[in-house]
């Protein structure tokens, strides 16, 4: 079995960190998760004044304080001897913290804590040293602990939360996650939020995280703009977007399939309407900037695609495939090509054969392409004003000769030596050069091009600065997306970049599958009506949200007042309508496989398994997201081999699927056979393997041929498959998914 002790480890420090402050990983970092601490600034809309906690030192009395606090709301076991501690001083956006740490002797077992100036635990960590995966819970069987646990740590704060929903992070992590929001004057403050990790085996709690503004002040419930004035106003800010988005799915012979279907999403994700003022906001974060001064824009950097290397032995073979053109026909393609920009100096040319295979394009065919590499090999005098130095990069396809991207360096017309710009002329405005670009399109790939659709541009790169240090643009970029009966589909499209010295282009790529199936426009509804349907779905709320107000300087010198944060808390209508997919024909919210969103906690509801004796096991794995949709799990039908497959993946049981397999296509699985393939999963194959000392007492063991005799007795002894109350095994009987759930649960109980 490949679900090794270290990979949970990892994943569950995935879980740490998405919950805990980096500190507990690198006690010297003094980031802090959540943003929010007790000493950030607090401003209230439409108020000057700031709620400011006094800052702390690091000293003896204060550290004796905060262990104090911290041990009289968490206990501490007696064998937890070793005590360590961080302590990280105010910062632009928290106010001082304490990293608490206790742990044996050797380490195995660690409780981490995070602690406020004033007590208040920010974050809580037991690492017990137990890898315990098999859940025993339900969701419901320990919601009572998360709320008792914060009663306990935070009875503060604990009457102004409400329980939110409680999510399983599968397997690996062995917890449930309960999820609680803040709540104001009776109105939600989804910004701010309570989160408790308990452990689905044990009951135990093993994490905690306060992502929590204290000493807030809350402005008061009073709303002079009406629900239906906000939706007013969003309408106006938020336009219904038809596009495509894609679904993946996998043939019988494992072909990945491509259908592209069709949604509604609003262009903008986040809108707001002040519940006081009526002002509409587009953001949760200001940014104002002082003593600003011009910046540059970077350039994109190469990458390149997933793409395997031929060995020489393999180009011969290529060679003798008719229709690949030579390398040097390859590179001709290129710099033949009078519309790119290619510096006169790029006399280093190289070029490579690459095999890129279908599988990494979603069952497109395999394709043969040339990787061709253009430098200029002069050497560089440091004494010289002439230090640029070209390059550029291409791919063309073998088999057509047609170019599919290209991308050069360009000139920097800024001296370090003397600080200063060269003089130099733009010739092609940002429209002349979308029309030298689609000019290109049309000679290159006409056919794409014509299936496209112009979607934005932008100014580039910096040439120079005018007399108001205003930057002077020296090229252009444009976006193009593919078009299917007038929807745009974005995962396709063409990107091109021209010079505006030169007119030439400099940078052209475009990415285009024919193994789509694309769902009609024919019959969708008007955006308008798309938009009423989405501002009625659940999410759409009265809240308290938090703006974040940066101030920031580019002044020469150094200060620690350069950069601030104030958060400002405002009474608004927001919409947090999730998942925001609306289906154009239906009005009904989609999932990311193009299917009616179903919540989470009722996608594995079942109406069939009241009398059957795997019905816990079957709830268990439904917690951790496994089963089968529809509303009916059909405990007594016989599991298929890519069910119960599927299964085994979905639960984080990984395997050698080349040494170990079911057949592909089976529509059942004898339990022998389940039997089998389980103990070789676990790898115990070689002690099923030995011989005359195995007696199961099985009343139909004749039925059970030697060579299975050890896969069947250690399926019985570890409770994976067992026999009936007759001691009758039934071998040839088929599993059941019944079954293969109490298979799936005790499996997840087993450590190597």
């Amino acid at each position: 079995m490949l679900r090794k002790k270290i990979v949970p480890v990892v994943l569950a420090s995935c879980l740490v960190t998405a919950i805990l402050p980096t500190s507990y990983h690198a006690w010297a970092d003094t980031y802090r998760f959540g943003g929010i601490a007790a000493s950030s600034n607090i401003a209230v809309t439409g108020e000057t004044t700031t709620a400011e906690v006094k800052a702390t030192e690091a000293t003896a009395e204060e550290l004796e304080k905060i262990i104090k606090a911290v041990k009289g709301k968490i206990s501490i076991p007696s064998d937890l001897t070793v005590f360590n501690y961080n302590y990280n001083s105010d910062s632009y956006t928290t106010g001082a913290m304490w990293d608490l740490s206790w742990s044996d002797e050797d380490s195995t077992k660690v409780i981490y804590v995070t602690s406020d100036q004033n007590g208040n635990i920010i974050a809580y960590n037991n690492q017990d040293g137990l890898n315990v995966y098999a859940p025993k819970y339900l969701k419901t069987e320990l919601k009572a602990t998360a709320d008792s646990y914060i009663k306990k740590v935070a009875s503060d704060i604990s009457g102004k939360l409400e329980y939110v929903s409680t999510i399983s992070q599968g397997s690996y992590t062995g917890l449930y996650l309960y999820e609680y929001q803040r709540v104001e004057n009776g109105i939600p403050m989804p910004d701010n939020t309570i989160t408790v990790g308990i452990n689905y085996n044990t009951g135990k709690v093993m994490r905690y995280n306060a992502n929590w503004l204290y000493n807030a002040e809350i402005p008061n419930a009073e709303t002079k703009i009406t629900k239906s004035q906000a939706i007013e106003k969003i309408g106006k800010k938020v336009t219904m977007k038809l596009t495509y988005q894609n679904a993946y799915s996998t043939d019988a012979n494992g072909k990945t399939k491509v259908k592209a279907y069709l949604v509604y999403v609003p262009d903008n994700s986040y809108v707001a309407v002040d519940a006081k003022t009526g002002e509409v906001y587009t953001t949760q974060n200001e940014w104002i900037s002082v003593n600003t001064t011009a910046g540059e824009k970077s350039a994109d950097t190469e990458s390149s695609g997933s793409s395997f290397g031929l060995s020489k032995e393999e180009i011969t073979k290529l060679d003798e495939i008719k229709g690949l053109i030579s390398k040097e026909k390859a590179i001709a393609a290129v710099t033949g090509n009078k519309s790119l920009l290619i510096d006169d100096n790029l006399k280093s040319i190289s070029a490579k054969l690459y095999k890129q295979d279908g599988y990494y394009k979603h069952g497109e065919n395999t394709k043969y392409i040339w990787s061709i590499s253009l430098n200029d090999p002069r050497e560089i005098d440091e004494n010289s004003k002439d230090t640029y130095r070209a390059f550029a990069y291409a791919e063309v396809d073998a088999k057509t000769g047609n170019l599919i991207s290209y991308r050069s360096s360009v000139r920097d017309y800024y001296n370090s030596n003397t600080k200063e710009w060269e003089s130099v002329k733009v010739k092609y405005t940002i429209d002349q050069g979308q029309k030298l670009l689609e000019d290109f399109f049309k000679i290159q790939i006409p056919d794409i091009y014509k299936n496209t659709v112009f979607t934005s541009n932008d100014e580039a790169y910096v040439i120079g600065l005018k007399e108001d240090n205003k930057e002077i643009y020296g090229g252009y970029s444009y976006n193009y997306d593919r078009v299917n009966e007038g929807v745009n589909y974005s995962y396709n499209g063409i990107t091109g970049s021209v010079d505006g010295v030169t007119g030439k282009i400099y940078a052209f790529s475009y990415n285009w599958s024919d193994n789509v199936t694309f769902e009609s426009p024919k019959g969708a509804m008007t955006p308008a009506s798309a938009f009423n349907t989405y501002i009625a779905k659940e999410g759409f709320q009265l809240a308290y949200e938090i703006n974040s107000i940066h101030k920031f300087s580019n002044k020469n010198t150094i200060s620690t007042d350069d950069y601030s944060v104030t958060n400002e808390i405002r009474l608004v209508y927001r919409t947090d309508i999730s998942p925001a997919q609306i289906s154009p024909f239906t009005g009904k919210q989609l999932d990311y496989e193009g299917n009616e969103y179903v919540k989470s906690d009722s996608l594995y509801s079942y109406s069939d398994i009241g009398n059957s004796a795997s019905a816990k096991n079957i709830k268990l794995l439904a917690e951790l997201g496994i089963g089968f949709k529809g509303g009916e799990y059909k405990p007594a039908q016989p599991i298929t081999a890519k069910e119960l497959t599927d299964f085994f993946n979905e639960a984080g049981i990984y395997f050698n699927s080349s040494k170990y397999t079911l057949s592909k296509n089976a529509s059942s699985i004898k339990r022998v056979d389940a039997s089998k393939f389980t103990i070789q999963v676990l790898g115990f194959e070689s002690v099923a393997k030995l011989k005359d000392i195995y007696n199961v007492n099985l009343k139909d063991q004749s039925q059970i041929k030697e060579a299975d005799l050890g896969y069947v007795a250690l399926a019985q002894g570890l409770g994976l498959i067992t026999a009936n109350s007759e001691t009758e095994f039934r071998p040839g009987d088929n599993l059941t998914r019944g079954e293969a759930a109490d298979l799936i649960i005790t499996m997840l109980g087993i450590e190597k």
